[in-house]
């Protein structure tokens, strides 16, 4: 537990607070159109193709933090209750690495049936949707992490990653319920797309995460 309560982890959900903070300052919409994005467009609507590149490198890097501290949660639990500066490393590497193959073989898979604009709107839609969750948990992970020493940490730190990726699951069934890819016409190729890109490698993700 020595990990979640050294410098190094404060200074990470410190960062995040101000990356957060400063969004807030510079434009209060952003973040509260974020929090409707489940239930609504107006974010995608207001804020797409107008991001810039430190905007998207600075948000990019926040989320795969808190991912990384999500995914943690995980290993911690599944290691004994042990967690390291060098195995939280390892964790954001394999999270980067895993991100960049699916995102590179989404955008081939796009070009190869030529359907370029569903896979924008895809790649789109999962940032949005991975951005807000790391907004939706930053408070609990900071309330956990620091509530009485960290108790909390060996009780229900594997259940919110747990909570996090059920969140995950229900945005990306609206992800594709926007892109109008559940209807019947669709649905074998639907059932290829599902196995192919979300459950096989999130299964593949959980192995590799059990050998960290």
């Amino acid at each position: 537990m020595a990990f979640y309560l050294n410098d190094i982890y404060t200074f990470l959900l410190m960062f995040s607070s101000i990356m957060f903070s400063a969004l807030m300052m510079i434009d209060k919409n952003r973040l509260l159109l974020l929090l409707e994005y489940g239930f609504n467009q107006k974010y995608s609507l207001k804020y797409h193709q107008k991001e810039s590149r430190i905007y998207v490198i600075a948000t990019s890097i926040n989320t795969l933090m808190l991912l990384t501290i999500l995914t943690s949660f995980y290993v911690f639990n599944n290691n004994n209750g042990v967690m390291s500066l060098f195995m939280f490393s390892k964790i954001a590497i394999l999270l980067f690495f895993f991100y960049l193959t699916r995102m590179t073989v989404i955008y081939y898979i796009a070009m190869l049936f030529e359907v370029q604009d569903y896979g924008q709107k895809y790649y789109y839609s999962y940032n949005v949707g991975l951005f807000l969750l790391s907004l939706l948990f930053l408070p609990i992970i900071i309330f956990v992490s620091y509530y009485n020493n960290g108790v909390l940490l060996d009780i229900i730190s594997e259940y919110l990653f747990y909570a996090f990726f059920l969140f995950y699951i229900i945005l990306k069934l609206i992800t594709l319920n926007r892109l109008n890819l559940f209807t019947i016409s669709l649905i074998f190729y639907n059932i290829l797309y599902l196995c192919a890109l979300e459950v096989l490698p999130y299964l593949g993700l959980i192995k590799l995460l059990d050998l960290i």
